[in-house]
């Protein structure tokens, strides 16, 4: 029994050295590898004692790298699918947004796909429009951006 759980911690060393992982996909891996229950504990909180796993700062950190491109919408659904808890999501959102941030993520997506208020057709418009709807953005927003 020892040395499985030795077993399990170094293999959850070795995920995290390869990839940054939430708590919940730390376990999945584990179970992937047929790690016991009691082995996949206490791995797990052999490498949250050295603060290798934190879902907190995954999500801040997460939230940071992706909100110039995507929506609150999406981000916190990604979250959720990775297996942090929305009260913890919604922490890291209050820490990493401000009521701006959305129209700056929109303006930048209308630049990286040429469209402008003033130069793009109604047509174009539009499709961007319905693009940014469908990436879970708020229409005020878009229609700010896109003066629709």
């Amino acid at each position: 029994m020892e040395d499985m759980i030795k077993e399990a911690k170094l293999k959850a060393l070795s995920l995290l050295n390869y990839m940054d992982r939430t708590e919940y996909q730390l376990r999945q891996k584990l179970r992937e590898k047929a790690f016991s229950d009691d082995a996949i504990e206490q791995a797990v909180e052999y490498v949250k004692s050295f603060g290798y796993v934190n879902d907190k700062n995954y999500a801040e950190r997460y939230i940071l790298n992706r909100q110039n491109s995507k929506s609150k919408k999406e981000i916190f659904a990604a979250l959720i699918q990775k297996g942090i808890g929305k009260d913890v999501i919604d922490d890291a959102m209050q820490i990493c947004y401000e009521t701006n941030d959305e129209i700056a993520a929109i303006q930048r997506l209308c630049e990286k796909k040429h469209i402008s208020a003033e130069k793009s057709s109604d047509d174009e418009k539009r499709r961007m429009y319905n693009y940014l709807l469908r990436k879970g953005f708020r229409m005020d927003d878009i229609c700010k951006v896109l003066k629709v």
